[in-house]
């Protein structure tokens, strides 16, 4: 963006900020490609960047008053559009936290999908049935998890895992 179209930027906002809607279209027709382009190399595929635009257009035009014409409008707007971005990303890390929320709801659709995640369930239970039970508890997966210092069961899960993948490989 050049330093005109910045200043014209800055002009406009500022024409937001005093209360002129007439102002409102041709800061929305400049800063919608502007946002989107942004919030789509910050997303990196963790979010919609249509979403995280729309909602620092939103954030930016409710906020327009607030807006400082010592300082460039431009930093402005892409910070609010950077906190947008920041807050799906949380979101969408949060979601993926707890993956099997979404498996519990999960119907199958067949007969052979029901066969074939009987079978591995089946080998998971085999697999896991090796496993110590410090590394069953390591792992999360027993009720009795003993007390133990964070690097101690760190270590213990990195074990854990490591048997249970050479485990699961020896199946193959």
């Amino acid at each position: 963006m050049t330093r005109d179209e910045r200043d014209q930027l800055s002009a406009l906002l500022a024409q937001l900020a005093d209360g002129d809607r007439e102002a409102f279209a041709p800061m929305f027709s400049r800063l919608w490609p502007l946002l989107r382009s942004f919030a789509g190399r910050v997303a990196n595929g963790t979010f919609d960047p249509d979403d995280a635009a729309q909602r620092a257009l939103l954030a930016v035009f409710a906020r327009a008053s607030e807006y400082d014409r010592d300082r460039d409008a431009l930093a402005w707007i892409l910070g609010i559009t950077r906190w947008e971005c920041r807050t799906l990303m949380r979101a969408s890390s949060r979601r993926r936290e707890s993956p099997l929320r979404g498996h519990e709801q999960h119907s199958v659709e067949s007969p052979e999908e029901a066969l074939l995640e009987a079978e591995l369930r089946a080998m998971l239970a085999d697999h896991l049935a090796e496993l110590s039970p410090a590394e069953r508890a390591a792992l999360g997966l027993s009720t009795n998890d003993p007390e133990l210092a964070p690097a101690t069961l760190r270590k213990r899960r990195q074990r854990a895992l490591a048997r249970l993948r050479e485990s699961w490989r020896r199946d193959d």
